[in-house]
């Protein structure tokens, strides 16, 4: 559990971030997929370490589409609104990224 912590709180900054965002000018497209790409992997491993531990760690794919997801919300943003917010589609990669390396370093480990 303490090896999942920084991920956690790496993707809740990322939250955070997004859910400020979405009180700004910034265009609603671009700061909603970036709390979608922070917001589906937070609660996933939030959820793991609330929930019962099993056993059998099978990939878990809707949690993948729904991050993938809301960086291509944050990739058509950008190319709609311009790429002045292209800012902000680094931050939703580096919740992608954040969420691969949890699955390959932590869930995929043995217990």
């Amino acid at each position: 559990m303490h090896r999942t912590l920084p991920f956690i709180a790496a993707q809740l900054g990322l939250l955070i971030t997004g859910v400020w965002l979405l009180t700004t000018t910034l265009p609603p497209l671009v700061s909603g997929g970036l709390v979608v790409a922070a917001a589906a992997p937070f609660v996933f491993m939030v959820g793991r370490i609330s929930g019962p531990q099993d056993e059998k760690r099978q990939h878990p794919v809707f949690t993948s589409v729904i991050c993938g997801f809301g960086c291509v919300m944050t990739m058509f943003g950008v190319h709609r609104f311009g790429d002045q917010h292209q800012w902000v589609l680094w931050l939703a990669l580096i919740a992608l990224c954040l969420w691969m390396a949890w699955q390959r370093y932590i869930w995929r480990r043995p217990s």
